[in-house]
Order: structure tokens, then C-alpha cells, then sequence
């Protein structure tokens, strides 16, 4: 699908902990020998394995990115300013902005608690949250990576302009309708339908361009209004997924 969150943050996005248990009704639990502890591991193992991008991308949530729709999310969903623009025009914090500046100055990925020390939160309780609320500006925004790099359960953290330059080059030389494009091309043909209104909000893409995509992707035949018993508002399906075939291109 291209795109799946870790654990269940949208009814527009696939997860892993639903397609692992198998039960689309699961719910998590906060425990490591359980099935919510075994995909939170996977992690580590993907991350390593260099499998997908790791990014906060639906609802701000944990989610995996096929490598080949990297730049099309960054040009929709990242901000691609840099931290000194962020910095100058009050986007982001001072706390924010020393995190950065940490990381641009490493040749590479920096673990956790060498950046609270660079950085300059020491020890506490205190100091950890408002390192976490700092570094959650920068992720949010897909500034920044999160790599898995060993196995003492400390996520490294990276500039993304700098560990993934092509795929920033890339996006910015991409119109956004063909980012939107190769997105839907991307999800459409696995998912059930979706909901443009409910898609757009939580991967936070522009409604009106979505739904310009949607509409060239109607008139191409490749997709097709449908109508869900009980789901308010416009839904949309790959039309092959629903055995017809797509008119000639």
C-alpha cells in the first residue's frame, strides 16, 4: 500500500498491529510480550534493514513510507524550510533550533542521548519533556529522521535535507499534483475506498488538490465514485479493485 501507520491511527490508512493479529477490532496493549510489543520491536528490525522510511506522517503517528513515495509525502505533507528559516521567522522554538543545530553539525545520525547533552537538556524529568516537545517540532514537521541503528532501544536522529538530499531535491522539483498523483496510484489499488475528507485531514494533504487529483483519476477511469452504506460525504475506489476494467488512457 505504500504507506501503513505502526499501530491503528486512521480508518483511512492500513496499520501493522491490525494486519499482524490478523483483526481489524484489536485493541493495543502496553506490555512487550504481547502483539503490540512485537510490532513496536519491528522498529528496529525495519528500520535496520533499511525496509521504509520512518516518519510521523498519519495523525502525526509512527508510520512506514515505501522509499519510492518518500519525495511525493515530503513534497505534499514536509515542511522543506530549513531551521535557520523556521528559527528566523518564529516557526520553531529555541529548544527546536538547538536540536537542529546539533544535527546539522554531526556527519551522522545522532543518538538521543548524545543530542540531550550537545543540546543542552541535562538529566530530569523535567528537561526530557521539554527535549521530546522540542524534537516534536521538528518531526512533525518531517524535518528530521528517526533511525533505528542498534539495539539499546535509542532512536538516531538525522537532518532529512541531509541524510535523504535527493528525495529534498526531488520534491522540490515536483509539482505537487504529481506528488498527489503518484500518492493515490500508490494506496488506491490495495485500500477498500476512500474518503477524500477524512484522508485529507489526517495526512494533512490539501483537500481541494486531492480532490483535483481525484477527479483526473475519474476521467483517466483508473478510479471511480462509489456510494458506502452509512459513510457520509464523497468515497472514492481503485476501479480495477472493483473488477471493471479502466477506460483506454
Amino acid at each position: 500500500m505504500g504507506i501503513a501507520s505502526v499501530y491503528p491511527a486512521s480508518p483511512e490508512v492500513a496499520n501493522l498491529f491490525h494486519a499482524h493479529v490478523g483483526d481489524p477490532e484489536a485493541r493495543t496493549e502496553s506490555t512487550w510480550d504481547s502483539p503490540s510489543g512485537r510490532v513496536y520491536s519491528w522498529r528496529w528490525s525495519l528500520g535496520r534493514s533499511q525496509a521504509a522510511f520512518y516518519a510521523p506522517v498519519v495523525r502525526k503517528k509512527a508510520t512506514f513510507l515505501r522509499w519510492s513515495l518518500l519525495a511525493p509525502v515530503l513534497r505534499l505533507v514536509a515542511d522543506r524550510r530549513t531551521p535557520d528559516e523556521l528559527y528566523d521567522t518564529g516557526a520553531i522554538s529555541a529548544a527546536a533550533y538547538r536540536i537542529a543545530r546539533v544535527l546539522e553539525a554531526a556527519e551522522t545520525p545522532v543518538s538521543t542521548g548524545d543530542i540531550r547533552r550537545e543540546a543542552d537538556f541535562p538529566a530530569g524529568r523535567e528537561s526530557g519533556a521539554a527535549y521530546h516537545k522540542a524534537l516534536a517540532e521538528l518531526d512533525d514537521r518531517l524535518l528530521i529522521t528517526s533511525e533505528f541503528m542498534d539495539d539499546e532501544g535509542q532512536k538516531h536522529h538525522g537532518l532529512i535535507y541531509l541524510r535523504h538530499r535527493n528525495d529534498i531535491e526531488a520534491a522540490d522539483a515536483m509539482p505537487a499534483d504529481e506528488a498527489m498523483i503518484l500518492l493515490l496510484r500508490a494506496y488506491l489499488p490495495a485500500a477498500s475506498y476512500i474518503v477524500p475528507a477524512v484522508l485529507a485531514r489526517h495526512l494533512r494533504l490539501d483537500k481541494p488538490l486531492l480532490d483535483s487529483a481525484l477527479e483526473g483519476l475519474c476521467s483517466s477511469g483508473e478510479v471511480m465514485p462509489v456510494e458506502m452504506p452509512g459513510q457520509k460525504g464523497a468515497a472514492y475506489a481503485w476501479t480495477e479493485a472493483l473488477g471493471q476494467p479502466p477506460k483506454r488512457q
